[in-house]
Order: C-alpha cells, then sequence, then structure tokens
C-alpha cells in the first residue's frame, strides 16, 4: 500500500485541493503582512521619545479598507468552498453512474459489495480488504454502519464522510486516471480495535476492472 500522501483521485479532489491551496495562500499573505506591520512598528517606535507620533482621531480610507478587504476575501473564500463541497454531495443519477458500490463498516473491518451483491470484499484481521474502482468512471458510495459511528475515509478523495447506524449516506466522484493502490481508513475512532480498520484503494483502467469483476463473479460461483 502507498503510505506517502495520495495525489488527488478524483475530480472533486482536485476542486478541493486547490481550496486547500487558495486557503493556505490567503493565510500566507495576511500573516506576512501582520507579522511586517508588528516588525515595522517595534522598529520604527523602538527607542522611547518625549515626541509622541503624530495622534489621528479617524483615517476613513483606511477603516474602509481593513473592513472590507478581510470581508471580501472571507467571502471569496466562502464561495469557492461551498461549491466544491455542494458538488461532492451531490449523488449522480442513476444514469450517469457508472458503478455503485455499497460500503458496510463494522467493528473492526469493512465490507464492500459491488452490484448485484455478486462480488463481495470482506476484510479480516489478516486481510486488508481492498476497494477496487475502474479509472475515468463515475462511482456512487452506498454508506451503511452496522453497530458505532464510523468514518469512511480516502485520502486521496480529500474528504471523509461519517458513517452513522441505521441511516445510509450517499455520495458521488468522478474517478480520475490516477492508477495505483493507496490508501483508505477510518477516520472515527470506533473502539479497541479502530487502528485495524484499514483497506487498500486500487484504481485500475476500465478493462482492467470488468476483467477482475468476472473474475471475482468466477470465484463466488465455483
Amino acid at each position: 500500500m502507498n503510505l506517502t500522501v495520495a495525489p488527488p483521485l478524483t475530480d472533486q479532489a482536485d476542486d478541493i485541493e486547490r481550496v486547500w491551496n487558495a486557503v493556505l495562500v490567503a493565510a500566507i499573505v495576511v500573516g506576512v503582512l501582520v507579522v511586517g506591520l508588528v516588525c515595522y512598528i517595534v522598529m520604527r517606535y523602538r527607542r522611547r521619545s518625549s515626541t509622541l507620533p503624530r495622534q489621528l482621531r479617524e483615517n476613513i480610507p483606511v477603516e474602509i479598507a481593513y473592513t472590507i478587504v478581510p470581508l471580501l476575501i472571507v467571502a471569496a473564500l466562502f464561495t469557492v468552498t461551498f461549491v466544491s463541497v455542494r458538488a461532492i454531495d451531490d449523488v449522480a443519477d442513476a444514469e450517469d453512474t457508472d458503478l455503485v458500490v455499497d460500503v458496510t463498516a463494522f467493528q473492526w473491518q469493512w465490507r464492500f459489495e459491488y452490484p448485484d451483491g455478486a462480488v463481495t470484499i470482506t476484510g479480516t484481521d489478516d486481510v486488508i480488504p481492498e476497494l477496487v474502482l475502474p479509472a475515468s468512471s463515475t462511482v456512487r458510495f452506498e454508506l451503511h454502519a452496522v453497530d458505532v459511528i464510523h468514518s469512511f475515509w480516502i485520502p486521496g478523495f480529500r474528504f471523509k464522510r461519517d458513517m452513522f447506524p441505521g441511516r445510509t449516506g450517499s455520495f458521488s466522484v468522478d474517478v480520475g486516471e490516477e492508477i495505483g493502490t493507496y490508501a483508505g481508513l477510518c477516520a472515527e475512532f470506533c473502539g479497541l480495535d479502530h487502528h485495524k480498520m484499514d483497506f487498500a484503494v486500487r484504481v485500475v483502467p476500465a478493462d482492467d476492472f470488468e476483467r477482475w469483476l468476472d473474475e471475482r463473479r468466477s470465484e463466488a460461483g465455483a
């Protein structure tokens, strides 16, 4: 399993990463500006003097600037974040979905069921379950928790989704073309063996995925 930080594996992850980068850049710019102003004041007025700097009762242009500029920054970051998160929460229609995977979390493993229940992958204490996804496809996940709250987290998706007992959660992603094996795990403490709830995510070309699905169907039939 690739333990390094995975690249964005979906179109939605690309959007989220752009939001993160925008927030990071904004934070750096604001931080440098604030630290620079503080350092300037400390150096400029470091010596005591009987003469005070010129005192101003008000400075309307400056006051307007330091009110409007932060509001514009916050509004811009809120807008791009809202749009990106909304794109993740939108569940693709059946005709726009290439694959539906039922994901079930239980103490302390995962079960992945592919269409019609013909292929089921269940983890054990000795075997880490593998979630296989076709590249360049739209995948919808149906999330279920059997016992307690779990959290379905694939770092390459750049977000996690909590799973509650008795409630089905859904979300869709457009898987990109990053072929490889990546990490997945439960991001919500769910009991004594929470640390065992790892799984692998393998993204393969669409043709390879169909062959893998056929092989697993044959094994299940046998």
